[in-house]
C-alpha cells in the first residue's frame, strides 16, 4: 500500500506537470499544492509509513513468539482511522477535480 500511495502521489505530480505544459504556465504554479487536498496527500503518505512500521513490528513480534495482541490492536485502530481519512481525501479530490474542470 505504501508503494501504491507513493505511485498515486507521483501520478498526481505528473498530471500537474502535464497540466502546466498544456496551459502554458510556469511549472511552479501547478507543482506546489495550493489547496488542502494536495497537502493532505503528503500527510497521508507519512501516516502510511507509520502504519507500515506498526504492521512490521506486529509481524516481528508474532514471528518471535512474543505477545502481539496490543500491537495488532493498535495497528487495527490506525488502519480504521486511515480508512476514514482516505474516504475524506477522495471526496476532497473529487471536489478539486470539479474545480479544475
Amino acid at each position: 500500500m505504501v508503494r501504491a500511495t507513493a505511485g498515486i502521489i507521483g501520478l498526481a505530480f505528473a498530471a500537474q506537470i502535464a497540466r502546466a505544459g498544456i496551459d502554458g504556465v510556469e511549472l511552479t504554479e501547478y507543482i506546489i499544492p495550493d489547496h488542502f487536498h494536495g497537502w493532505v496527500g503528503f500527510l497521508g503518505l507519512f501516516l502510511m509509513l507509520i502504519l507500515r512500521k506498526h504492521g512490521r513490528a506486529t509481524r516481528s513480534l508474532k514471528e518471535s513468539g512474543e505477545s502481539f495482541a496490543r500491537s495488532k490492536q493498535m495497528h487495527g485502530k490506525i488502519s480504521d482511522v486511515m480508512l476514514l481519512l482516505v474516504i475524506i481525501h477522495a471526496f476532497l479530490g473529487f471536489l478539486y477535480l470539479l474545480k479544475i474542470l
